[in-house]
């Protein structure tokens, strides 16, 4: 499976205060009071930089199957609304069904705000706990839904993940002034597949730490330090919690939005034969009449995470025309190629 991390976020709060990461840039005068510091200077960062350059080459030349799947084909330029099913939001925090539904309306409204996507809900299927799937990286998935979500014509699956609060014991200051406080994580990872490729796009963590005040001094701690670690039951209000979590969504629903915008658009094929080609975007995502779209052959084969082979879009093979515009489908004339099937995957001609 074709599988790209994003950078993650985390901010730690306490005492009414977000800290995030800073770059600090300090001047330093005794670098330039003597030529020879100069010359020194100069002899050492000259291979410095050569070594980054050499780096940034390598790192550029990598063969990433991301890299063979949109070289050509990003950023999206199409212009075509891209149908995104979101599934059920896990909740492995305990924040319970009402919280749950308050996130999921915030995230999908500010995830599409200016409606640049098609948005559809899933509903939990019966089952569903069984059939996921879910490794590290807070990645989860539904074979189920996925084969589902092709067959509605979609482009993208959500999944979206509240992990389990985590909370762990610290000491912050210097002695005499230091403190013990509990620090409790709350994450939510967000995960995007491609549905036309069957691959992940994306997946990205976004969490924040809140610090609170232990029910417990210095020295009653240090006694307990070679113990087992033990769970510790956060303690965080209610307002907090509410204004941490809608960060957190906030911040998702951007950088997942800005993501799946630079995407090429791709659909497919339904059927082809005598009376015409018929492909799975219609009037709903922007087709009209006259618009041309090429048709790609079978590309290079992956293996997935189960084990699936994956067939990754190869060349173009050919181009059809839009005659007929409905809603959800569209209806073309073969302009160039011929024999195309369902499931060959299309893209607009630009």
């Amino acid at each position: 499976m074709d599988q790209k991390v994003q950078g993650a976020r985390c901010r730690v709060q306490g005492a009414g205060r977000t800290v995030q990461g800073k770059t600090a840039l300090c001047s330093a005068p005794w670098m330039t009071d003597t030529p020879s510091c100069c010359a020194f200077l100069s002899s050492v960062l000259k291979p410095v930089l050569l070594l980054l350059l050499c780096l940034v080459l390598l790192v550029a030349g990598g063969c990433a199957t991301t890299k063979k799947l949109y070289s050509k084909m990003s950023p999206d330029s199409s212009g075509l609304k891209k149908r995104i099913l979101v599934l059920p939001f896990w909740d492995q925090a305990g924040l319970g069904e009402e919280k749950l539904v308050q996130l999921t309306t915030q995230f999908l409204s500010l995830l599409n705000k200016d409606g640049a996507f098609v948005v559809e809900r899933a509903q939990r299927s019966p089952g569903a706990a069984d059939r996921m799937r879910a490794p590290e990286f807070g990645i989860v998935t539904d074979p189920e839904q996925a084969r589902r979500a092709d067959q509605m014509g979609m482009n993208v699956m959500l999944t979206a993940v509240f992990s389990p609060l985590e909370t762990v014991r610290i000491k912050t200051g210097i002695w005499p002034f230091r403190k013990i406080k509990d620090e409790t994580e709350i994450a939510m990872y967000v995960n995007a597949f491609d549905v036309i490729n069957g691959t992940l796009l994306l997946t990205r963590l976004e969490s924040v730490k809140i610090r609170t005040v232990a029910d417990v001094i210095d020295d009653d701690w240090e006694e307990e330090e070679d113990a087992e670690p033990q769970k510790i039951k956060p303690e965080i209000d209610e307002k907090t919690l509410t204004k941490s979590l809608s960060e957190i969504v906030e911040n998702q629903a951007a950088e997942v939005s800005s993501a799946l915008r630079e995407r090429p658009w791709l659909g497919r094929i339904i059927s082809s034969d005598a009376s015409g080609t018929f492909i799975n975007a219609g009037s709903d995502v922007g087709v009209v009449p006259g618009s041309v779209f090429e048709v790609l052959g079978t590309g290079e084969t992956i293996t997935s995470a189960s084990g699936q082979p994956i067939a990754l879009p190869g060349s173009k093979v050919g181009e059809i025309k839009v005659t007929e515009v409905m809603k959800d489908r569209a209806l073309t004339s073969v302009q160039e190629g011929s024999s195309f099937r369902a499931g060959q995957v299309i893209r607009l001609k630009r």
